[in-house]
């Protein structure tokens, strides 16, 4: 008998008014996409497109490296937040290309192999093109030059 109510409470405790009830998310965005690109993205991302500008040589230049990665991976998961994605499956796959990228660059730079890193670059600039072209209003769109009447 003692079973039986502690099951019940257990229950009452995890399904609480007979049924499991949804919650509403803990977190609130704060920066628009635009804000998450400009503040976050670009300039992690650059620590992947200019790594040989000056390559990481002690640790804690790699340590910083790295956490540029992890930062650039997360706000990948960012940008597919409900309430800040573009709801197509075609946004979902970029924002996920760039995590998945980005992961790769975090485990590169924890292994401290530079050759991997820089053979990451090719892909997400494919990866951030490939989103701009569809998604940036202004991303190399430009008029039409006139023609040459010489």
């Amino acid at each position: 008998m003692r079973r039986i109510g502690a099951l019940a409470l257990l229950a009452a405790v995890l399904f609480p008014a007979g049924g499991a009830r949804a919650q509403e998310p803990a977190f609130e965005p704060v920066g628009s996409i635009a804000d998450i690109m400009r503040e976050i993205i670009y300039p992690m991302s650059d620590e992947l497109f200019y790594v040989m500008r000056a390559p990481p040589e002690t640790d804690l230049e790699w340590n910083a490296l790295r956490r540029s990665f992890l930062v650039l991976a997360e706000s990948g998961n960012l940008i597919m937040m409900e309430g800040r994605s573009i709801p197509r499956d075609d946004w979902m796959d970029h924002a996920r290309e760039l995590v998945d990228v980005s992961v790769e660059a975090y485990e590169a730079a924890g292994a401290k192999d530079l050759d991997a890193v820089r053979a990451l670059s090719p892909r997400m600039e494919a990866s951030c093109r490939a989103c701009h072209e569809q998604y940036h209003p202004r991303y190399r769109r430009r008029a039409a030059s006139p023609p040459d009447d010489r």
